[in-house]
């Protein structure tokens, strides 16, 4: 019986364990709001496997704007350092892909923080459907990764 018992309670402390493990994984750095203007006109309020409204032209700015969000409490009071965010518009120039980086910022529980990137489209570029990976990863006060990942659809 006491063998049963400890078993039990060994079972039980492991699965509470792979739980609370599992609940942590989840990133709390993610974007709370993405807008892409091109040329003149703006997408608002974009979602991951969106595309954009306004196709692009060669020659024209792109221009990534977004809000990145770290989502501890302040209960939690968990600060994520060393953020940065970057955008890949990819083959777009030739086969290859353009890329642009933020400066490195910090986000305490609960805040936001905007950022805007921008891009010129190639003169010479292929009449196509482009990727945009926006990709933003930082770290935690316990050394625990976050990140946030974005794809969207750039027409030209």
């Amino acid at each position: 019986m006491i063998k049963a018992v400890r078993a039990f309670l060994l079972c039980l402390i492991v699965f509470t364990v792979l739980m609370s493990v599992a609940y942590a994984a989840g990133s709390k750095l993610t974007f709370s709001d993405v807008d892409v203007k091109v040329g003149s006109k703006t997408s608002k309020n974009l979602d991951d496997g969106d595309t954009i409204d306004d196709e692009a032209e060669p020659g024209d700015t792109v221009e990534i704007r977004g809000e990145v969000r770290n989502n501890f409490t302040t209960a939690q009071d968990l600060k994520i350092e060393d953020i940065s965010v970057t955008v890949t518009i990819d083959g777009i120039e030739d086969g290859d892909d353009l890329e642009e980086e933020s400066q490195d910022f910090d986000l305490k529980p609960g805040r936001d923080k905007k950022i805007t990137l921008k891009f010129q489209v190639p003169i010479e570029v292929d009449e196509d459907s482009f990727d945009v990976t926006i990709h933003a990863e930082g770290d935690d006060e316990n050394g625990t990764n976050q990140e946030a990942d974005m794809t969207l659809k750039l027409e030209v």
